[in-house]
């Protein structure tokens, strides 16, 4: 990668964070694309150079010192709430003061930042409208997980005005859903009956995790500012995108009882009890017109994004998980550049285990969803004709049908 911009991604090892990486590597007004997190990320990239920080990244800025960098992506609040752990989203202050100190040091390189959070900063009340639009004011925080995003966004906020010509975008997603899971897909799944409010089926709008990455990278590319919605064309009714995951479900609670609701979700392990009994009650629709007027087009609706997350599932359920080998990035270091490493010696099946054939299925599974199609057709005669492995092929079959 040379000249075009100078890109930083933050909590690069997250699988949203992967699949945002994979679609700025494709992108050529990308020149320099530097990944990092606090943990190695499932399986190398393809272009972009990843650095392991320490954790509350005390180095961020000095790395964007060094590297000259011009826009720096902070997927950190997005990867949090996409993965349901909101003990990650409410660790963020150190992180978030290293990426201020970042933005407003003098003569920063700096000159965009693009903070990606989530829908979930509205929250979830009656007095909202039916649909959210960038205009839509979000209201002051009543949940730890709405004031961790709403920490994260004004901090943004602030250090943009204290750098004065830096531009800032805000990028909200609705809750991308993939293979492995998000929002209401992974609350259905730890409990056995999802017990949901009488007399209210409110509307849910996601997006699918690919649709989210090419979102955010097009708003980098595109150097676009302000407020940003991201979610697919179309709601369903609650009790509808259950039936659609095979999620089983029952009206059992009455209105008044979302604060049992919220009890029974939080036995259950789910820190976020709070904003998910919210969504089971009110819901709301999200107006995602003002990103598509930019060009951007929606690859999934909100239909087909649930549909083809559970048909990944699915098929995952037959087949044998495997148990996948942790990629070391500097174990792979050591292994591809020390002189003092001999091929044979090293592994003595590498011949045999080139390219591809050398990731273990986990990892290239991981990997799929950001490949386009001519990309998929070529790794899956690449499959056919060496390991032949049956997890990957069925699920590049599945990954093509789907486009």
């Amino acid at each position: 990668m040379t000249g075009g911009l100078r890109v930083l991604v933050t909590a690069a090892a997250s699988r949203l964070g992967a699949l945002v990486v994979g679609a700025l590597e494709r992108d050529p007004r990308i020149g320099t694309l530097i990944a990092v997190d606090e943990r190695p990320p499932g399986a190398p990239f393809a272009v972009a150079e990843f650095v392991r920080l320490a954790p509350g990244s005390p180095q961020l800025p000095r790395v964007v010192r060094g590297a000259a960098v011009e826009v720096l992506v902070d997927l950190r609040a997005a990867a949090a709430v996409a993965r349901q752990d909101d003990r990650e989203l409410a660790d963020h202050a150190a992180t978030t003061r290293r990426i201020a100190a970042a933005v407003a040091e003098e003569r920063s390189p700096l000159r965009r930042l693009v903070t990606v959070g989530s829908v979930h900063r509205y929250g979830w009340h009656r007095d909202l409208p039916t649909f959210l639009t960038e205009a839509t004011a979000p209201r002051p925080p009543r949940s730890p997980r709405q004031r961790a995003l709403a920490e994260i966004e004004d901090a943004a906020a602030r250090a943009a005005d204290r750098h004065g010509a830096l531009e800032l975008a805000t990028v909200r997603l609705a809750d991308p859903v993939g293979p492995a899971g998000s929002g209401l897909l992974q609350v259905a799944d730890r409990l056995p009956l999802l017990p949901t409010v009488l007399g209210f089926d409110p509307p849910l709008q996601v997006v699918q995790e690919e649709d989210a990455a090419a979102a955010v990278a097009h708003v980098v590319a595109e150097e676009l500012a302000g407020p940003w919605i991201v979610a697919a064309d179309g709601t369903l009714a609650l009790s509808e995108a259950l039936r659609i995951l095979g999620r089983a479900h029952a009206p059992l609670l009455p209105p008044w009882g979302s604060g049992l609701l919220a009890g029974i979700l939080q036995r259950a392990g789910l820190a976020a009890a709070l904003d998910v009994a919210g969504q089971l009650r009110y819901g709301r629709g999200l107006d995602n017109r003002r990103l598509k007027q930019t060009g951007f087009a929606y690859r999934a609706t909100t239909r087909e994004a649930l549909l083809g997350a559970e048909g990944v599932r699915r098929r995952r359920r037959v087949l044998h998980p495997g148990e996948p080998e942790p990629y070391d990035p500097e174990v792979e270091a050591f292994l591809r550049y020390s002189p003092s490493v001999r091929e044979a010696a090293a592994d003595p099946e590498a011949a045999e285990r080139r390219g591809v054939a050398a990731l273990e299925p986990e990892a290239l599974l991981d990997l799929l969803p950001s490949l386009d199609p001519e990309a998929l057709r070529a790794l899956r005669a690449h499959e056919a004709d060496g390991p032949a492995r049956r997890r990957i092929l069925d699920e590049i079959d599945l990954l093509l049908e789907r486009r």
